[in-house]
């Protein structure tokens, strides 16, 4: 999909450039003092809040202080929801909050400083990156809970190489029903759909209304892995990204960890298939070698009767010369 689609609908360009100077189109300047954070640093934009890289004014620990722009209902509860789930949420899999609070009236929610992750190229390490996003995701499945809006950018990495899941603005329940269709909180930003996630990533049942079910973030993980490869899919990946962005989401897999068993036993089917072919010719091999001896074996028994025969006739030929003598 073309480049201009990838950046459509992206809740966090932040952390993209965890280095990147302040910019003059930052909403607040270099040195800016929010709460016990000063923020250094602009990261990025996203449809409704701007991430700012900062430290903390006592300690000097680097963080990633996201801060709200819009002032509507839609946006204020996204954003409350995205900072309700990092704090009380501590798995490994999710950012750690380091505090929140208001800034001239904008809410603010201070996280660690992660960096941004290249996306992988070669078999193993896809699948090592995709498990490693699906672990997380599993935990908010377990939860009850639906991301909306899994992508490369929303996957970030700590210095020891962990990935961590980030924005949870989109953050859903899961539906009682899969026909249950949920009011839809879309809104235009810059030209830009928020509200419904990224739509080289998002199911089509997040466009449609549709029922909000762990299906929706199993498509968005098929479609990284087809991100991963540039859509020049390896033939063991080619069934699991095909089943995973089904536009049908009772079509996809059950669940997260079935998607996750398909990943791990990929080249399972093709070893299956290479051992088939050696029994069958092995089979084959020991079929023509009881049909060699059976062939010879009648070969022989045809040459033996053969002789007899020949034998046979002397035998007479001599008698009767034996009798003309005699008479």
């Amino acid at each position: 999909m073309a480049t201009a689609d990838r950046n459509d609908g992206a809740e966090l360009d932040a952390f993209l450039s965890a280095h990147a100077p302040v910019k003059s189109d930052a909403h607040f300047a270099a040195g800016t003092v929010v709460g016990d954070w000063r923020l250094t640093g602009f990261l990025g934009r996203g449809g409704s809040s701007e991430v700012y890289r900062a430290v903390h004014a006592v300690s000097s620990k680097a963080a990633a202080v996201k801060m709200l722009l819009r002032d509507d209902a839609a946006a204020r509860a996204r954003f409350d929801r995205e900072a309700r789930f990092v704090n009380a949420n501590e798995d490994a899999a999710f950012p750690r909050c380091l505090g929140a609070g208001e800034y001239e009236g904008r809410p603010f929610v201070a996280m660690e400083l992660l960096e941004p992750v290249e996306l992988p190229c070669t078999d193993g390490a896809v699948a090592d990156y995709i498990l490693a996003v699906a672990a997380g995701v599993a935990v908010l499945h377990s939860q009850g809970l639906v991301h909306r809006d899994l992508k490369p950018q929303n996957v970030m990495r700590r210095e020891n190489g962990d990935l961590v899941i980030i924005d949870f603005g989109l953050l859903k329940p899961v539906s009682s029903e899969t026909t249950d269709r949920l009011p839809m909180s879309i809104s235009v930003v810059d030209g830009k759909a928020v509200g419904v996630g990224t739509p080289r990533y998002s199911a089509p049942e997040q466009f449609g209304g549709g029922g909000i079910t762990p299906a929706a973030d199993i498509h968005a993980l098929g479609a990284i892995v087809d991100e991963c490869f540039k859509g020049n899919l390896p033939r063991c990946w080619e069934r699991i990204v095909r089943r995973a962005t089904s536009s049908i989401p009772g079509q996809r897999y059950s669940d997260i960890r079935a998607f996750m068993h398909a990943v791990r036993t990929r080249h399972r089917a093709r070893h299956l298939l290479a051992a088939a072919v050696l029994v069958a010719a092995i089979a084959l091999a020991t079929t023509a070698v009881i049909w060699r001896a059976e062939s010879n074996r009648a070969k022989k028994s045809e040459e033996d009767r053969l002789m007899q025969e020949r034998i046979d006739r002397e035998h007479e030929e001599i008698r009767e010369m034996l009798q003309r003598d005699v008479y």
